[in-house]
């Protein structure tokens, strides 16, 4: 009985995640990396950049951001850390001097209960593992956010009522992230049953010089 509620549970937490990262049919991608060209970005990408593209009025005119809306994925394209987010319907992206400075999102398509955030936080700090991304320092401030075991979860779950979670990631001299998890919604109430969680990723360039 044991194995078989085991197995049950391991088929919804796949079943969840093949919900959560499949394309819909409406969906487009953005490829982007920090230091990528906007004409770059622009070709690569089924999002229509050009279209919604901020234009700053400067002498020649530039493009300042890119703001995303419908459902978009995120592909970070750098060729040996480049990961694929789950579609979104929030994004930024940052350009200065015709040049990607910043990439911030948040990787789902709606807030989520804590028990169905945690397969897709799961899913995403693997990916980032997996890619060559190291936290800053072992600090649990800046480290991999916790979620193996259940004392592990339940203290995270506790913690978001309280504050917001970050895990800081390098690519040391090259680029760096904060990935964050935050109660979004109903959080006053401090009920696991009614909040709702969001998860932010933000890319820019690596300062720390690590």
């Amino acid at each position: 009985m044991r194995i078989s509620r085991l197995s049950t549970l391991t088929l919804i937490t796949l079943f969840f995640l093949i919900y959560i990262t499949r394309p819909l049919k409406t969906t487009t991608v953005i490829s982007a990396h920090i230091g990528k060209t906007y004409e770059g970005v622009a070709r690569d990408s089924t999002f229509p950049i050009k279209a919604k593209a901020v234009i700053y009025p400067s002498d020649p005119p530039e493009p300042d951001s890119v703001w995303l809306d419908g459902s978009v994925i995120v592909k970070f394209d750098d060729p040996e850390h480049g990961f694929t987010l789950p579609p979104t319907k929030f994004g930024l992206v940052g350009f200065n001097k015709w040049k990607v400075t910043t990439i911030t999102t948040s990787p789902m398509l709606e807030t989520l209960p804590f028990d169905q955030l945690i397969p897709l936080l799961d899913h995403i700090q693997e990916m980032l593992k997996s890619t060559g991304w190291i936290p800053k320092d072992n600090d649990q401030d800046y480290s991999w956010i916790k979620t193996g075991t259940k004392t592990e979860r339940n203290a995270l779950q506790n913690l978001l009522f309280d504050k917001v979670v970050v895990a800081t990631l390098l690519i040391p001299r090259k680029y760096g992230m904060s990935l964050v998890v935050k109660c979004y919604a109903r959080c006053d109430e401090r009920d696991p049953n009614t909040a709702r969680y969001l998860i932010d990723v933000s890319v820019g360039r690596d300062y720390s010089n690590r």
